[in-house]
């Protein structure tokens, strides 16, 4: 098996960072919520190109993926079991 990188599982992410009007960002992807007040005002989701390039370049893209995968899922059923 191929060493592992040191973005190993970090492509999306971490949500349970996410905070308010500060981008939040993983090795491919950044995402963000506008918020003032009550409502949330707009959301974004970028794909940094030449990163998310590198990452299905990587021999180890397949499994990570599948990690990183696993994790939004787990987090999402995390969740929606507590409430």
């Amino acid at each position: 098996m191929t060493e592992v990188p040191g973005c190993y599982g970090a492509m999306f992410p971490d949500l349970d960072r996410l905070e308010p009007n500060r981008p939040l960002e993983g090795k491919a992807f950044v995402v963000a919520y506008t918020k003032h007040g009550f409502g949330v005002q707009g959301r974004s989701l970028t794909v940094k190109p030449d990163e998310w390039r590198a990452c299905t370049a990587c021999s180890r893209y397949r499994d990570c993926y599948d990690l990183c995968m696993a994790k939004l899922a787990l987090r999402q059923a995390f969740l929606d079991s507590i409430g």
